[in-house]
């Protein structure tokens, strides 16, 4: 078992208790509406859900990258969403909290820090997700302001982002732009469909003549490839979190179900086959976590980013595929119940589908654990 210090229990257990008490009882009525709460940033950042990697004096709570895939796990287990919000959130404030001036950290970083801005970031576009060096939106130097144009799809919280952190082609070159809602040019396009994570709208974004000031420019002209990078492989474990918590809520569906149940005069609890379906989602519940909470605690240490990109991969990867498996043999413990909205495994199974696109899809993530196995042998 992987042990968390007494402070991460301590973390979790709060984590769990206002999921239970303030999502578990909205989470098929916020799912219906399809709708984001949208006071709930300032409840999780009061618990230091948001920003639990970042540092006190910017506004986060400090207390790492792995509370942070904790409280992600906790939510998911009733209402993954959530979690997912934190999960569009964490690559954005990654890439201000490592690259941005002190000015603009004060400016984007600490509101959002204290749940009173939503942020996104904006790679994806309509020539491709996972091939984030194909970009066609491009910001154009004009005097001490950016002309921007180009067009966003799927991305994450983009439909209620205060603040979108964009990456965008700069000559031969990528940067990333630091584009306020309210800018000129900047517009909100069609809603996706989704049929996971339904309260967090994942949106196309428009950028029509829009006019940037250079003072919003992250990193330096050029860095964009490495900012994404960087906030990308510190984001997806979070995706593993989520497939982690999604697993444990059908497992934990499936355990009281089968308890309960009784068939021919005894609980199907006690049937053999019942038995090792549960033995089994079991197992694959706890090797996913020893994956998932590696890269959180390698970054803990003071792990570069690019250091622990095969293993951010992997944590991804291997969520999302527990997660869609958990769920799936708990459905077949329920029975006709197990399509039953009001068991919430439909909702979780939708959810686990999501991932496997989510912040680069499964194979992406196959090929860059394949590219450094071959490296480490001299392939």
């Amino acid at each position: 078992m992987f042990e968390l210090s007494e402070e991460l229990q301590e973390f979790r257990a709060t984590v769990r208790r206002m999921a239970e008490e303030e999502l578990a009882p909205r989470a098929l009525d916020l799912d219906a509406v399809g709708e984001f709460p949208r006071k709930l940033p300032a409840s999780l950042a009061s618990l230091g859900i948001i920003g639990a990697a970042q540092d006190r004096e910017t506004g986060g709570s400090g207390l790492g990258y792995l509370a942070g895939l904790v409280a992600a796990e906790e939510i998911s287990r009733v209402y993954p969403s959530i979690a997912f919000f934190l999960e569009g959130t964490l690559a954005p404030v990654h890439a201000l909290e490592r690259y941005g001036t002190e000015e603009q950290r004060k400016r984007y970083l600490t509101p959002v820090l204290r749940g009173k801005r939503i942020i996104c970031l904006a790679a994806t576009e309509p020539t491709g997700g996972s091939d984030v060096a194909n970009l066609n939106t491009e910001a154009a130097r004009e005097g001490d302001t950016f002309r921007v144009r180009g067009r966003k799809v799927y991305i994450t919280n983009g439909g209620i982002a205060d603040y979108c952190l964009l990456l965008v082609r700069t000559g031969n070159r990528a940067s990333m732009l630091m584009v306020e809602k309210k800018t000129p040019g900047f517009r909100v396009g069609r809603r996706e469909s989704q049929t996971g994570f339904r309260s967090v709208p994942i949106s196309e974004l428009l950028f029509e003549d829009c006019r940037v000031p250079g003072g919003n420019l992250i990193g330096r002209e050029g860095d964009g490839h490495a900012i994404a990078l960087s906030s990308f492989i510190v984001s997806r474990p979070t995706i593993g979190a989520i497939g982690l918590g999604i697993a444990e809520g059908a497992f934990e569906i499936a355990l009281r179900f089968a308890r309960e149940r009784v068939l021919y005069g005894k609980p199907i609890s006690r049937l053999q086959h019942i038995q090792f379906m549960l033995a089994e989602m079991e197992t694959e519940i706890e090797k996913a976590r020893w994956v998932v909470y590696y890269p959180g605690a390698a970054l803990d240490r003071g792990v570069q980013p690019r250091r622990i990109g095969k293993w951010a991969a992997r944590a991804k990867a291997v969520g999302a595929e527990t997660a869609l498996l958990v769920t799936q043999k708990a459905m077949q413990i329920l029975g006709g119940q197990g399509v039953n909205p009001q068991s919430h495994l439909p909702r979780l199974l939708n959810d686990a589908l999501e991932l496997f696109p989510a912040s680069g899809t499964v194979e992406v993530m196959k090929i860059i654990q394949a590219t450094e196995i071959l490296r480490r042998a001299g392939s």
